[in-house]
């Protein structure tokens, strides 16, 4: 939580709580809040640790909170959650500024306009728990982007490059001085100010995040399965495994079963089916997806 936007450490604390409510369950509704933590002293019941840091000369608050009591809590309200997975969104956004040739906003573009999107979308990143990516464009894209015919899909070209779980098409042009509008999955209503219009550029990402997000909820739904994970060769190969399966947050019991040949193998209690399990694996950086059938088996990713 950046210090800088409160007076505090308490409102801090406060506020990267409602944060963390926001990711978890994909809604800012107040009234979640309010039932969760109606209060500053129920938010720091939940509350492990506090740390203040500074980033860059900017000062900030790292909280850290109790994983199974606030899980706990959400499900005896039956609030739904979204787990460690999380969607990625392609972002295709072709720009016309009327003083250039159009072009499609990418990882190496930078003018004002460019950057100002990109920290739009990184801060709706950053707050919701979701990942937007754009393109990477190398000389031989660039070549074959500006040879296409009228039979070819620039887009289609784009996207076959990148493995991504929904694409975000929209077409940001000035009709006149000043005069913005946006076309796409979301469509201005009215040719404003560039200020205004990427303002509304956030307000829409943000709504069509709810959209993919709801996707992505883990269902209230018990099952239970048998996992198998590979490459524990010593004891801290068993507390990285530990630790990453305490970020799977669908897991709701566990039970180790037995241990060979370098393999554990557990009976747990899952939230939503084995597929959302499994995406949870697929995110998890030290786990490795290593079969897909009725029994689980992920290998531990070790250097």
């Amino acid at each position: 939580m950046p210090m800088n936007q409160v007076s505090n450490i308490d409102v801090a604390i406060g506020k990267s709580f409602n944060d963390l409510i926001f990711r978890l369950t994909g809604s800012n509704n107040p009234t979640n809040i309010k039932k969760i933590a109606p209060s500053l002293k129920i938010k720091k019941d939940f509350l492990i640790s506090y740390e203040p840091i500074n980033i860059n000369d900017q000062p900030y608050l790292i909280t850290k909170f109790d994983k199974d009591s606030l899980i706990e809590k959400l499900e005896s309200l039956q609030i739904a959650i979204i787990g460690y997975n999380r969607p990625t969104i392609m972002v295709l956004m072709k720009i016309e500024d009327g003083n250039k040739p159009p072009y499609f906003l990418n990882t190496s573009s930078n003018s004002p306009l460019d950057n100002k999107i990109k920290i739009i979308l990184e801060e709706v990143s950053n707050q919701r728990g979701i990942f937007f990516e754009l393109p990477v464009f190398d000389l031989e894209d660039i070549n074959q982007l500006k040879t296409l015919t009228i039979l070819d899909s620039e887009k289609e070209i784009i996207l076959s490059n990148y493995e991504y779980d929904f694409a975000l098409d929209l077409n940001l042009s000035q009709s006149s001085i000043n005069q913005w509008i946006i076309l796409g999955d979301y469509k201005s209503k009215n040719k404003l100010s560039l200020k205004l219009t990427l303002e509304n550029l956030k307000t829409s990402v943000n709504s069509l995040t709810d959209k993919y997000l709801s996707n992505f909820i883990i269902s209230d739904s018990k099952t239970s399965i048998e996992v198998i994970a590979n490459n524990i060769f010593s004891y801290n190969d068993l507390i990285t495994l530990q630790d990453s399966m305490q970020r799977l947050i669908s897991i709701k019991t566990s039970k180790i079963e037995s241990y060979v040949d370098n393999s554990i193998t557990y009976s747990l209690i899952i939230n939503g089916d084995i597929n959302s399990f499994k995406k949870e694996i697929r995110a998890n950086p030290n786990l490795q997806l290593i079969e897909s059938n009725d029994n689980v088996i992920f290998g531990l990713i070790t250097n």
